[in-house]
């Protein structure tokens, strides 16, 4: 099975895209999390939920559970770190057979 000559480049960068925002999801969580609160007016905090309105209804418990999510990078980092070394080993067998399949065609 021939794969088309940029299939592998268009799975690699995909892939990339994937362990970065896998990487970075909690502290994005975290960040809108802050973001809304303080559009709102609201202190967001981990160490507890305080009242904050939208529209009739209390989301002061969902932002500080959202805020306490990027904790969770504790553990999305080093997982991502270790897919980030070996997505770049893949990387670089890929390029390695690129070059050779050019040069031999050269």
């Amino acid at each position: 099975m021939n794969a088309k000559p940029g299939q592998s480049v268009h799975w690699l960068v995909w892939s990339l895209a994937l362990i970065v925002l896998f990487g970075l999801a909690p502290l994005l969580v975290a960040v809108a999390a802050s973001s809304i609160g303080n559009t709102l007016g609201c202190t967001v905090n981990e160490g507890g939920a305080s009242s904050c309105l939208f529209m009739g209804h209390d989301i002061g418990e969902t932002l500080a559970d959202m805020f306490v999510f990027g904790w969770l990078m504790f553990v999305t980092l080093p997982a991502a770190g270790i897919a980030f070394l070996l997505w770049f080993v893949a990387a670089i067998v890929v390029f390695v057979r690129r070059r050779r399949l050019h040069s031999s065609e050269a």
